[in-house]
């Protein structure tokens, strides 16, 4: 791993609006690359809006598709690599996906892992883990749930992950709260602790209104922050409110190489010849 500047970007999610999203994205993007930033992610399905609903099928795009091409050239216009979330079309099939990019094209794709019970009716499930390589680190993707399972941020580590981004579209916890008060929060701090990596992650903010599709509409909580290979919060968006926030940090090569040389690091240990299902 390199040094590396990255930018966790909370921003408004809007259902079915890709164009509103993108225009928002690109002003989130020059501020980050204006700080420096070689990496900005986005939240799940912040492109083509989190909700688990029928209107998923007319939302749905290919990758590449129209919004991705727009995005690499978000991505060409600030030289940066952009991870953002949208609703992935493949053969009729419909997957929860993030994807990262760059001046060049699509660098990957990763699928949601564990889809939660309320949207297996609307997107199918990942069936593989990836790690991609970048110019600065080995970058791995957990989107929302699946930063919450051991069995995945674990893995990751495996595969050789430094840095997994853990875009969410979690809607139900204060972010003053989440990371020091949430069996949730705690677990991917935990998850960098474990693994000696870093996580950058990010959610949603602010309020959407009811409509045909959410009768009551959401609230997103905003948050936005860093947590070091020890386990450290770097940066996190604890102000009150939901409105959209965004984290600049710079990540040190030197301190995940630490983390993973201490003696007392436990994947040190670990016996996967032992562990079987």
């Amino acid at each position: 791993m390199d040094q590396i500047t990255v930018a966790a970007v909370s921003c408004k999610n809007l259902i079915g609006q890709a164009d509103e999203s993108i225009s928002n994205m690109q002003n989130w993007c020059r501020l980050a690359a204006d700080r420096g930033a070689d990496l900005v992610l986005f939240p799940e399905l912040n492109v083509s809006g989190y909700t688990p609903s029928g209107i998923v099928t007319n939302i749905a795009e290919s990758i590449p598709g129209r919004s991705t091409e727009k995005i690499i050239q978000l991505a060409s216009e600030f030289k940066i690599i952009i991870a953002f979330g949208i609703i992935e079309n493949q053969d009729t099939k419909y997957f929860c996906s993030h994807v990262l990019v760059d001046a060049n094209g699509v660098i990957g794709i990763q699928r949601k892992i564990h889809v939660p019970v309320h949207e297996q009716p609307y997107w199918d499930f990942g069936d593989k883990i990836n790690v991609f390589q970048l110019p600065q680190a080995k970058v791995g993707i957990a989107i929302c749930r699946d930063a919450f399972f051991g069995e995945m941020t674990r893995t990751l580590y495996m595969r050789g992950a430094e840095i997994v981004l853990m875009p969410f579209g979690y809607y139900n916890v204060p972010r003053n709260k989440y990371l020091k008060e949430t069996i949730h929060g705690m677990s991917i701090v935990k998850a960098c602790w474990e693994n000696g990596y870093y996580a950058i992650v990010c959610n949603s903010a602010g309020n959407r209104l009811p409509s045909e599709w959410e009768p009551k509409g959401r609230r997103f909580p905003g948050w936005a922050g860093v947590i070091s290979p020890w386990g450290t919060v770097i940066e996190f968006t604890e102000e009150p409110g939901n409105s959209e926030r965004m984290v600049v940090s710079i990540l040190e090569p030197e301190e995940l190489i630490d983390r993973r040389e201490h003696p007392n690091f436990l994947a040190q240990e670990l016996r996967p010849d032992l562990y079987s299902l």
